[in-house]
């Protein structure tokens, strides 16, 4: 069973310092995995993206004995191509605690837009679905979704039964949500959906979503079954669904060996920059002592003027 959690960081080389340094594999992205710190850096200053976040850090974890370091490493830089396909990614494996894991760092430099990767509920999401998609396909466990589902609901249930002692309805609508948001099409094909499973959609706003329990003709706002049922979280979910089925993944159109030359070339220019600086300045100061030397070694006015008059005498 593998589980994923992603996190910020400010600094990729501190993110990738760590990681390396416990590493048994190693493998990337889009980048060569000796040099992804410069190659990281040179991303963001070429567009311009040095400030704030510089990159994110995904925990991928297996359960014990389920996969080597090796297959663990492999599994990650899958995971990498799912999630951050035109983001330059490094992928470590740690084999120091009972469960084998990656730490995958990704640079937050979308290499075709040079927009920022966006840490959000939905990147959550995305990387969650995406990582159980390569656990089905290698014939890995994953966490129960039904499971995951009836454990929300009970602890849900705790704060329906404070407002009625007749929650089952509400579940019985999550339970509807869940099934209709995984075969929709789109919306008004979910609002079909659900409606053939008891469930109407009473409501719609720019933000919320309201249901209707047809039965028990009783009304609930998404958010009050769980953000899971609000309307942001549904219209994610359904185009991501018709995204997997419509959309292949692209790969950046990037020659990484010219990048590289470019970036050495650019700090070597800059190199000789500084270097030019630095001499023009050496003369100028050079320049400005011999000009204070002169005026040193010539005689004052007061000076030659007495000069000229013990000379007229």
């Amino acid at each position: 069973m593998a589980t994923t959690k992603i996190s910020s960081t400010k600094s990729t080389s501190r993110a990738i310092n760590y990681a390396e340094k416990r590493a048994e594999e190693k493998s990337a992205l889009n980048c060569d995995i000796d040099y992804a710190k410069s190659s990281f850096k040179a991303t963001r200053e070429m567009y311009g993206k040095t400030d704030g976040n510089e990159g994110h850090v995904v925990i991928q974890s297996f359960k014990p004995g389920e996969v080597t370091p090796e297959q663990c490493n492999q599994l990650g830089l899958e995971l990498a191509e799912k999630i951050a396909p035109n983001h330059q990614v490094a992928v470590y494996t740690h084999n120091d605690t009972d469960h084998v894991h990656n730490h995958i760092v990704i640079n937050s430099i979308d290499l075709e837009t040079g927009k920022k990767f966006n840490n959000n509920k939905k990147a959550l999401h995305d990387i969650r679905q995406a990582n159980d998609e390569i656990c089905v396909s290698h014939n890995l466990s994953i966490p129960d979704k039904q499971a995951q589902i009836r454990y929300t609901q009970a602890e849900q249930n705790i704060i329906d039964k404070s407002e009625n002692d007749k929650a089952s309805w509400k579940n019985q609508i999550r339970m509807a949500i869940e099934e209709t948001k995984e075969q929709a099409t789109d919306f008004d094909d979910f609002k079909q959906r659900l409606e053939t499973k008891g469930v109407e959609v009473a409501r719609v706003t720019n933000k919320t979503i309201t249901y209707l329990h047809i039965e028990e003709n009783k009304k609930v706002r998404g958010n009050k079954l769980g953000e899971d049922y609000e309307k942001g979280e549904i219209v994610n979910a359904i185009n991501k669904q018709k995204q997997s089925q419509e959309k292949p993944v692209r790969k950046p159109n990037v020659d990484f060996a010219e990048f590289e030359r470019r970036n050495k070339e650019k700090r070597n220019q800059r190199e000789l920059d500084k270097a030019k600086q630095t001499h023009s300045r050496e003369n100028e100061h050079a320049r400005r002592e011999q000009r204070e030397q002169k005026q040193e070694d010539r005689p004052t006015h007061k000076a030659n003027r007495e000069r000229g008059r013990g000379l007229s005498l």
